[in-house]
């Protein structure tokens, strides 16, 4: 079979070489440190030896392609907005990681017929039963909710099944991702894989009648990714939702007695707040107007006063502590120093290349991407060949190098390390000298959880 090149793709780009496993592990190794917490649950729902489609929410662009790639077992092949691949140079390194393009009408009429191609290579990618991975939604948003699903993933999963009729044999298994905060380094990462779906269920159906069929496994698929992701539909109290999943989180797993502190156990205290907080809204939307305007006025003031909830709740560091603290900070000081010199390009010029990106939800993606395959391989490589140069002896810059990366984590470490004890230590003053602001936003933090008790604590969610 000759190979036909789309942006660099080819009919075989499912197929594992030299280049790709070498790419693979170096990226891996690092996209998992990008993340402070990851956990990942129902890895037992993929199916082994069958053709499988990943369908995500998607909402942090480049990243939630990765995400699936480095925590899935098995080799994954993905389709992705074809404005990515504009540059020659990450088009080639997209390619390299199984990553192909799909055109959308504002890439040009004339580029959306090399779509079929695309879809070729994917069924036979399916045939081969390999993993295909293509988010739903088609393009990422800014919310914590699942949009309408388009058409694709289904189109492709039928044109697959096609071979094997209603014998069972394509599976889309649903994915749901959530993030601690889309765009800041070193934050939280909760990964679920939920059951697969059977397309030759919907087989007969959409053979009868293809939109039908088609409509139905799409409304399946819907339902499925639903309870695996955060879903808060409404507008109206979106940030309230987003902020009681800080404010109340602990206490809703008192509620339900959660006894742990995993992300999947504060997941499913969010899911039922919410759905609990759904009731409210149904029934009676006036009685969750003043819980909004205080839940809006504490988050207001715990940004303007550069705090977390954490600070608030523990009411600051004791000064015991945070002598303890402080004192371990000196003591690790020169780790801090070694790493952040050397790692300074690779903490600092990520931040500023993203700066004029308008779309915040491409910021991580673009902070990884660029450390991984740019800055550091380069940064790191000049600095040890200066060690060389400055060194004779060859287990110096042997030393040096391998200490780069690892020092230079536990330096971004020992600065949060700071920053959480700077700010917990300043609050914990303000309260000791009876400050009004202070004080009231431990109050107002009170007052919001007794009054989400009192509107959902005793609620009962139907299944």
């Amino acid at each position: 079979m000759a190979k036909r090149k789309v942006l660099g793709a080819v009919d075989r780009i499912d197929r594992r070489n030299v280049n790709y496993t070498l790419l693979y592990n170096y990226v891996n190794t690092i996209f998992n440190q990008y993340y402070s917490k990851v956990e990942v649950h129902g890895l037992e729902n993929i199916p082994k030896d069958a053709p499988v489609i990943f369908a995500p929410n998607h909402q942090n662009a480049l990243m939630d392609a990765l995400i699936v790639l480095f925590s899935s077992p098995g080799d994954t092949v993905f389709l992705a907005r074809a404005d990515l691949f504009k540059k020659k140079l990450l088009a080639k390194a997209l390619n390299s990681l199984k990553i192909l393009p799909v055109f959308r009408i504002r890439d040009g009429v004339e580029e959306l017929g090399k779509n079929q191609e695309i879809f070729d290579i994917t069924v036979n990618v399916l045939h081969r039963k390999h993993q295909l991975c293509i988010m739903p939604e088609g393009n990422h948003g800014d919310k914590r909710r699942l949009r309408n699903l388009g058409k694709g993933v289904f189109r492709i999963a039928f044109k697959t099944q096609e071979k094997m009729g209603n014998q069972p044999y394509v599976k889309i298994v649903p994915v749901g991702l959530d993030f601690s905060d889309y765009i800041k380094h070193y934050q939280t990462l909760h990964i679920v894989y939920g059951k697969p779906i059977e397309v030759s269920e919907y087989w007969d159906t959409f053979e009868e009648n293809g939109p039908k069929g088609l409509n139905q496994l799409k409304q399946r698929l819907q339902d499925e990714m639903l309870p695996l992701m955060i879903h808060i539909e409404t507008d109206d109290f979106y940030d309230m939702y987003l902020g009681l999943r800080t404010v109340y989180n602990q206490r809703m797993r008192e509620i339900l007695q959660i006894q742990g502190h995993r992300l999947n156990d504060k997941f499913r205290a969010d899911k039922e707040m919410i759905d609990r907080l759904n009731l409210v809204l149904e029934k009676d939307e006036q009685k969750l107007h003043p819980l909004r305007d205080k839940v809006e006025r504490y988050t207001s003031q715990v940004k303007k006063m550069n705090i977390r909830d954490w600070v608030v709740t523990s009411k600051g560091y004791s000064f015991g502590r945070t002598l303890w603290r402080f004192f371990s900070l000196l003591l690790t000081l020169p780790i801090f120093i070694y790493g952040a010199i050397n790692n300074a390009l690779l903490y600092f010029l990520p931040v500023r290349m993203v700066r004029n990106i308008k779309d915040k939800q491409f910021h991580s993606s673009v902070k990884a991407g660029a450390s991984i395959l740019l800055i550091l391989p380069i940064s790191y490589l000049l600095q040890t060949l200066l060690v060389g140069l400055l060194t004779p002896e060859w287990y110096w810059w042997v030393i040096y190098l391998v200490t780069l990366y690892p020092l230079g984590r536990l330096a971004l470490i020992w600065y949060f390390r700071l920053k959480k004890t700077l700010r917990g230590s300043w609050f914990r003053r303000q309260i000791r000298k009876g400050s009004k602001e202070a004080l009231e936003l431990v109050e107002l933090r009170e007052s919001i959880v007794k009054d989400t008790d009192e509107l959902i604590a005793d609620l009962v969610v139907s299944e």
